[in-house]
Order: structure tokens, then C-alpha cells, then sequence
């Protein structure tokens, strides 16, 4: 597929996009009502992930329902019918508790509004009743208390709509659950034991502008509104000049769903006069996207990041799961004389170098082009898959993204990108590094939770206790494009610190090089710079530990990637570190930056660090 080169201005340029994308799903029926392909496994059984694969296109058929052939539209709704029909071969089935059934239920629902209810005026009296009953099972089963209360706040709107009559009682019950959701800034934690991630965009932020489409004379859609505004600000800090937005935490797999914010926006006619800006973040966003290989050789999405990668994915994530994405076509339900289709995209604002992020504990730093979130931590349980490095790392970026392991054994495997990482100088393991076998300390225990955050715009941090041996406070500071981390650790016995700033690919194709001092290790190479200083004002005795990672274990890249790191020998007792990380694409300004670099002071009572004029004080006591 070659969609890189697709334009983006008009509404048939869109939809064209649409069609490219969702085209191969046609390809993949099972029976009339089920959508799948592929050979991996899913939480939920393949049985329901084919209902997925049929309902998340509707995502963006729903909107461009009467812009579709005849064929297709013929397809749609006949599976609607015979996935609502009890006595069907392809009945979609009843319902239980928290069934993933009901995350493809507003897709579903919402499809029969779109056009003046193009497809649920084609049912007869007997089919809307089948297909409102079908739906209304939602409404006598519990679901998770996050963002899935949605699903029956907009089903029962769409029922509403559709004159269908319905208790609202379920509906109320839920968003009364939603606004317990809601922190501050535009944010929603995703349940009481959630987290503030992109789940707040592509969810809670978009169904609330949807809802208040629906229900625009209902008080709660003006905070729905207003909410949009506030986290508009806070969410453009997730976005960098070249289209990529920053990885961070689960359902990444869902990829350029993370602009369905902004269509929402637009949807909503929320920020009318910000029009040109927020068309140019959605098509940057796209075309980085689609300048990736993210799909397979018959142009269906694959799962993963930048290509095709399991090893980051969801224990919920189906092989058609990444169709997710398609929110963005909301856009399709837009009239042709919108003022979206008849405006020219502008370049990202400018925005300030630096910015807090409150309410998720991010601080999000701009360096010409490259976006950086460092991150205090969420506290809260480990319930999904590799939490430590979805949501614990101590920086996330728009051009590196982050590492997730395939083992924490070797260092090379465990690929710990942007960590620090403590053991026992007892735990050790064996390597074969170089032809010879080296006993050395393996298996390093990470920031896997955290206590007492502290914010300010100049910094973030947090303690992280790893057990009764083990535990430190880790300030993070953005400086001039630089990321400046203060630890204070404490153990018990002789421990081994393990610190690295962030993976760069280093293919054995165009090898980069290495370059090591007594208290640095950098690596240059085609796809960037990556550095990390020991800039601790007490002489360390530090050796190297840059590594190559495996293949196919970075979300941006699967190549190999190198991984610069230091290594310090800790005794038992009280220690500080002071590190300096600095990575860009560009290879010339990451060379001058590197040149250099900042100076720290660390006495009783106070941290000081300084680049040039700018400079960052912080009270230890």
C-alpha cells in the first residue's frame, strides 16, 4: 500500500484514506457478521474478536455510510441483522459482565444515526426492534468502572435518538461513574485503580464530545465542552513538529487514534478558531503514520508501534484490534461545506520549552523538534502487560519512544532504555561477552511504583522502594533540552546501579559508533545521538555499560538498538547520583548540545545545575 503520498486537504482525500485502509478487512469475513484474520490469541477468544473486526470499521463506515458503494453498505447492514438475530448461525450472542462486546457497542450503535439514520431507516419495524434489543442487553450487565461506563451512556443516547424506548436509569448510573473519573486539566484516571494515559484522548474526551452532540441541551455536555478546551492545552505537549506524538503507556497498538481528540474537536465545533492548527496536527500525525510499516503485504494493520511487534501488545489485543484508529474518520461525517475541508493546515504552534503536566505527573520538554515527557510515575496496581515500562520509565520520546524486554537476564535483552536499575551484588548470572564467560549482576530490579510525587514547573519526583534493601527519590529536570536526574539511594548492602538514557537503532547495515570517557558513553549514528553523563560534583568510580539492544524490541525502530549506560558499585549506606541524558535525531545540533554540557552543585541543603542561563535549584532540606 502507498498511502504516504495520499493528500489531505478535501473530503474525498479522506475518504479515499478510509477506503485504502479498510478495504482488505472485506477480504476477511467469517459468516456475514464477523471480521478476522491472523493466528494470534486473545484474551476474549477469537469468537468475539471477529465482532471487533466488524465493528471497528464502523468506526469510520458509520460516518461515510452514504458515501460508501452499494456493495459495502449492503454488506454492513446485513451483518448488523444477522448479528442481532438470536436465531442466526452468526449471532453475536448474549452478554455478560465486563463482555468485551460492549467496547464494539457504540461503534455499532452510533453507525445507525450517522446520515439521518441512512441504515436504520433501510430495517423494518421487526429488524429495529431485533437490533435494539441486541443492544439494550448492555444495560443489565455490569462493566469496568472506567471508561466503558461510557459505552452505555452513548448506547442509550443512540436509542434515544432512534425513538426506541429505553430506562435511563443504567445510563445514569454511569456517568455518575464517569464524573468520579475525572481528575483535573481535561484528565480522567481510567477507574480507581487506572491511570492518566491515552485513554483520556481517544475515550473519555472523545465520547464526551460525542455525547454532547447527542444531548447538547443537557448541562453535562457544556463540562464535557469545557473539558475538551483545558485538556487541549495539556495535550498538544504530547505532540512534536514532525506529526510523531509521544509513546506512552498501554494500547499503543491503536496508533494514530491518538489524534482522535482533535477530530472529536472538530466534530464539536469546539474550537472553531484554532481550525487550521488542529488540521495540521491530525495530517502530520497521519503522514507519520503512513510513512511507517504498519501494515502487512495486503494492506491490513498489523499489531504493534511503528511495525509489526507483539511484544508490546495488550492481552487484549486481537489482530484486529488496530483498527481502533478508524475514530479518525469521524471527520467523514463532517458536510462537505465544513469549514475543516475548506481550510489550509498550519504548522504546530509555538509552545513553551517546557511544561507540567499535573495531573498525569508529566513534564513535558521541547528541543527543537524532539518531545520528551519525563514522568514522577502513577502510583497504582501492575494489572496490564509491562507496566514498568509503559508507565514507570523516567522519560518517554517522540523520536526514541521506549524499550520494552524480552528477559530480564542480559542486559542486551532486558534493553532498560531511560531506567535505573539496582540488584545485590550477589544476584549474578553468567555471559558469554566477547568469546568469554563474565559473571557479572543481572536481573536489575526498576521503578515499578511510586510514593510521595512532588511537582513544580522545574522539576519532578518521586520515591520508588524496591524492598528492605533497596530504595531511592529521583528528581527529573529539564534543562535546556537536557534531562537531569538527582537520585538519592539508599541500601543495606553493596549494590550495583545500572542507569541508561534513551535507545537509539544502530543497524548492522549503517553501524554507528561508541564513544566512551571515564564518566560518559555516547553513541552516533544514522538514526541519532544518545549520551549519558556521570555529572555527580563527588568523583564516582563508574565503568561503561552500553549495550546493543535486541532487534525488535524498540517501539520505533527493530533494529538492534544502542543503549548507552553507566554502572556504579554501591556500598551499604546513603548515595547520590547526578546523571545527564541528551539524545536528538540530529546528528549536528546533538553534537553541540553535547559539547556542552551542564554543571552540577549538591550540598546538605540544596541541588543546583546550570547550562549556560539556565539554571534549576532545588531545597533538599
Amino acid at each position: 500500500m502507498i498511502l504516504a503520498s495520499i493528500q489531505l486537504e478535501t473530503k474525498q482525500d479522506y475518504l479515499d484514506l478510509f477506503k485504502q485502509i479498510n478495504q482488505p478487512l472485506r477480504q476477511h469475513y467469517q459468516g456475514k457478521a464477523r471480521i478476522m484474520f491472523g493466528s494470534n490469541g486473545v484474551g476474549y477468544g477469537t469468537r468475539i474478536a471477529g465482532i471487533e473486526g466488524f465493528a471497528r470499521m464502523l468506526w469510520g463506515a458509520g460516518p461515510a455510510i452514504g458515501q460508501l458503494a452499494v456493495d459495502w453498505q449492503k454488506e454492513i447492514r446485513e451483518g448488523i441483522l444477522v448479528g442481532t438475530d438470536p436465531q442466526s448461525q452468526d449471532y453475536w450472542g448474549d452478554l455478560h459482565d465486563r463482555d468485551q462486546r460492549m467496547v464494539e457497542m457504540p461503534a455499532i450503535a452510533l453507525a445507525l444515526l450517522h446520515d439521518d439514520h441512512y441504515l436504520w431507516r433501510q430495517f423494518s419495524a421487526l429488524e429495529q426492534d431485533q437490533v435494539a434489543t441486541w443492544l439494550k442487553q448492555i444495560f443489565a450487565h455490569s462493566c469496568s468502572d472506567g471508561n466503558w461506563q461510557f459505552f452505555k451512556i452513548l448506547v442509550y443516547q443512540v436509542l434515544v435518538h432512534l425513538d426506541v424506548e429505553v430506562d435511563s436509569s443504567d445510563a445514569e448510573a454511569a456517568m455518575i461513574k464517569i464524573e468520579q473519573c475525572y481528575r483535573a486539566d481535561g484528565w480522567y484516571q481510567d477507574s480507581a485503580r487506572g491511570r492518566e494515559d491515552y485513554y483520556t484522548p481517544f475515550a473519555f474526551q472523545y465520547y464526551g464530545i460525542l455525547y454532547s452532540k447527542l444531548a447538547p441541551d443537557d448541562p453535562q455536555s457544556e463540562v464535557f465542552r469545557q473539558r475538551a478546551r483545558e485538556f487541549a492545552g495539556q495535550f498538544i505537549h504530547f505532540f512534536a513538529a514532525d506529526g510523531a506524538n509521544v509513546p506512552f503507556g498501554r494500547s499503543l497498538t491503536y496508533r494514530y487514534a491518538a489524534v482522535a481528540f482533535w477530530v472529536a474537536m472538530i466534530y464539536g465545533d469546539i474550537w472553531p478558531e484554532k481550525t487550521a492548527v488542529i488540521k495540521g496536527i491530525i495530517n502530520r500525525n497521519l503522514r507519520w503514520w503512513l510513512q511507517r510499516p504498519i501494515f502487512d503485504e495486503s494492506g491490513l494493520l498489523t499489531l504493534g508501534y511503528s511495525y509489526s511487534q507483539l511484544l508490546m501488545t495488550e492481552p487484549y489485543n486481537s489482530p484486529t484490534s488496530p483498527y481502533w484508529a478508524n475514530k479518525i474518520f469521524l471527520l467523514l461525517a463532517l458536510p462537505q461545506k465544513h469549514r475543516y475541508w475548506q481550510t489550509a493546515e498550519t504548522e504546530l504552534p509555538q509552545v513553551p520549552t517546557k511544561k507540567l503536566l499535573a495531573v498525569p505527573h508529566l513534564l513535558a520538554s521541547h528541543d527543537a523538534g524532539h518531545t520528551v515527557l519525563l514522568n514522577a510515575g502513577q502510583p497504582g496496581p501492575n494489572y496490564h502487560a509491562l507496566t514498568n515500562e509503559k508507565y514507570f520509565k523516567f522519560a518517554y520520546s517522540s523520536q526514541f519512544g521506549f524499550s520494552v524486554p524480552r528477559q530480564n537476564q542480559l542486559k542486551e535483552e532486558a534493553v532498560m532504555d531511560s531506567m535505573l536499575g539496582l540488584q545485590t551484588i550477589d544476584t549474578t548470572m553468567t555471559a558469554s561477552r566477547g568469546g568469554q564467560n563474565i559473571v557479572e549482576t543481572g536481573m536489575f530490579y526498576s521503578r515499578n511504583n511510586v510514593t510521595d510525587v512532588t511537582q513544580t514547573d522545574d522539576y519532578v519526583a518521586s520515591t520508588w522502594r524496591i524492598n528492605n534493601v533497596m530504595q531511592a527519590r529521583t528528581w527529573l529536570i529539564p534543562l535546556a533540552g537536557w534531562q537531569i536526574r538527582l537520585h538519592h539511594i539508599s541500601v543495606k548492602q553493596t549494590c550495583v546501579a545500572y542507569e541508561t538514557g534513551f535507545a537509539v537503532a544502530d543497524s548492522p547495515d549503517t553501524p554507528g559508533k561508541v564513544t566512551t570517557t571515564d564518566h560518559s558513553s555516547a553513541f552516533r549514528g544514522p538514526a541519532g545521538f544518545t549520551g549519558i553523563v556521570d555529572l555527580t560534583p563527588q568523583v564516582l568510580a563508574q565503568k561503561d555499560a552500553t549495550i546493543d539492544g535486541f532487534p525488535n524490541t524498540n517501539l520505533m525502530t527493530p533494529e538492534i538498538v544502542a543503549l548507552p549506560g553507566r554502572q556504579t558499585t554501591l556500598t551499604a549506606g546513603e548515595h547520590w547520583l547526578v546523571t545527564g541524558v541528551y539524545a536528538h535525531a540530529d546528528l549536528p545540533h546533538a553534537t553541540a548540545k553535547w559539547a556542552q554540557q551542564p554543571v552540577a552543585k549538591l550540598t546538605d541543603d540544596y541541588f543546583e545545575v546550570q547550562l549556560a542561563a539556565s539554571k534549576v535549584t532545588i531545597k533538599l532540606r
